[in-house]
């Protein structure tokens, strides 16, 4: 029996977004596009929806949206790894596929090898592991998750740690994967309240800088930098959040045949975890995002064109509306897996505020509101569930300048997830549990406001 099965009547299970099979789901690892597949691998507890027992799960598509699951890939069986198989990357060497993931023998966490047949299905473990005996440079016993990029004859990883004050990304180069040079912090954290240790590092170029992505502890948010990289040292000029919500963490990216860089994180539940483990499943993954640096250096965000593809009959569908015939519009709309694309002119003090996941008898909603005024983007959970154990979190986060007088709005709804693009820069992922039905839709709005464009589709 395929074990999705037993969840087919989960109110909270997204449908359209990935989520394992059964148990406990958290990073992304080893994002890859290999011979025509995207291989998606993840931090994986099979025995219960609850953290422990790390191995890597694995799924496999050819566009990115329709996952298909195979067998466990790497699982904690060795004396180096077996307290967890923690999170690592998947790179091409010598023309095969090889993963770097982090071996964890506690107190011990270190980087280990396993090299892939040509399919991506089978691993073995090599038997060097691990293959960088200790962290160096006086760094924590927290060394842990892996990127990797490769320039002339060399490989390089750096990889997430700290010096027990500061957050640190310590630079490692080798030929053969094996054997591996420290070449120094490639870069270390000013702040040693929010920034003592670096979570999930994700380094890459774009647009004639560099990126790097991290979710640092103890802030458990995911942040952005970007400046420049002298082979040695990374020097940010700019930074801010990947995403606005609290539920998003230790994303990773990956370049594809089409030299895109694709990311995919994983959002948290924000419900009590006795709820969680009764469910039977807990974690999901973010759609696929493209992203990439603007020439002055700031990241942006879109959805991934292939999850158009996910997009099934069209509920509404109308341009130049007044905010009457909108309001007309949503009130027929009715569902818990959707999407919503809306462009909405506003000027001076207008606010415009969707409603969603509404149900008119309990109450229960969810508020994305763009304040016009302000240029600010609200995403409210205050009343989106009677459940008194789910998150009640409200995010403010200020828009890029380049919103003006026009918001442009993809919102995806998928049971307990939602994600909301605002422009270019902004995303917002929520979680959200209503008691109740909750699948309606309003607009409301004060000031002046008009929607260029309202499209609603079912997702499939």
């Amino acid at each position: 029996m395929n074990p999705r099965n037993q969840f087919a009547n989960d109110p909270h299970l997204p449908r359209y977004h990935f989520t394992a099979p059964q148990g406990w789901l958290n990073d992304p690892n080893g994002l890859v596009h290999w011979q025509g597949e995207y291989h998606l691998f993840y931090q994986f507890n099979p025995h219960g929806a609850y953290w422990g027992a790390m191995h890597w799960g694995h799924a496999v598509s050819t566009d990115l949206v329709h996952w298909t699951d195979l067998p466990i890939a790497l699982a904690p069986d060795m004396p180096y790894d077996r307290d967890g198989v923690f999170s690592g990357c998947t790179i091409i060497h010598d023309g095969k596929p090889v993963i770097m993931y982090t071996g964890v023998n506690s107190p011990h966490q270190l980087p280990c090898v396993a090299y892939a047949d040509d399919n991506l299905r089978t691993f073995t473990k090599a038997a060097q592991n691990p293959v960088i005996s200790a962290p160096p440079d006086n760094l924590v016993a927290d060394f842990r998750d892996h990127s990797m990029w490769h320039d002339g004859e060399w490989w390089y990883q750096i990889l997430g740690s700290g010096d027990g004050t500061h957050a640190v990304a310590p630079l490692f180069r080798s030929k053969d994967l094996l054997s591996w040079e420290y070449l120094g912090r490639m870069i270390e954290a000013s702040d040693a309240i929010n920034e003592q240790l670096y979570e999930c590092p994700d380094f890459f170029a774009s647009n004639n800088q560099h990126v790097f992505i991290t979710s640092p502890l103890p802030m458990r948010r995911v942040i952005w930098m970007s400046g420049a990289f002298n082979g040695r040292k990374f020097t940010p000029s700019q930074r801010n959040m990947v995403d606005e919500g609290m539920s998003f963490y230790a994303p990773q990216s990956f370049s594809d045949a089409q030299g895109r860089r694709i990311m995919i994180g994983w959002c948290q539940e924000q419900r009590h975890d006795s709820s969680c483990r009764a469910a039977g499943w807990q974690g999901v993954m973010t759609l696929p995002r493209i992203i990439a640096l603007d020439d002055a250096g700031a990241l942006t965000f879109t959805v991934a064109p292939e999850v158009a593809n996910l997009e099934g009959i069209t509920i509404t569908h109308g341009r130049d509306l007044t905010v009457s015939q909108a309001q007309t519009a949503l009130a027929h709309v009715a569902g818990d897996s959707l999407v919503i694309h809306a462009r909405i002119a506003a000027h001076g003090d207008a606010k415009t505020t969707l409603i969603l996941r509404h149900d008119p008898h309990s109450g229960e909603q969810t508020t994305v509101t763009w304040d016009r005024g302000r240029n600010e983007l609200v995403c409210d959970m205050a009343q989106s569930s009677r459940n008194q154990n789910t998150s009640r979190d409200c995010y403010r986060t200020t828009l890029h300048t380049s919103v003006a007088d026009e918001l442009e709005l993809h919102i995806y709804v998928d049971h307990s997830i939602i994600e909301i693009y605002a422009g270019a820069y902004t995303v917002c992922t929520l979680r959200v549990y209503p008691t109740h039905a909750a699948n309606r839709y309003q607009l409301v709005t004060s000031g002046d406001v008009s929607i260029n464009e309202l499209i609603v589709r079912h997702m499939a």
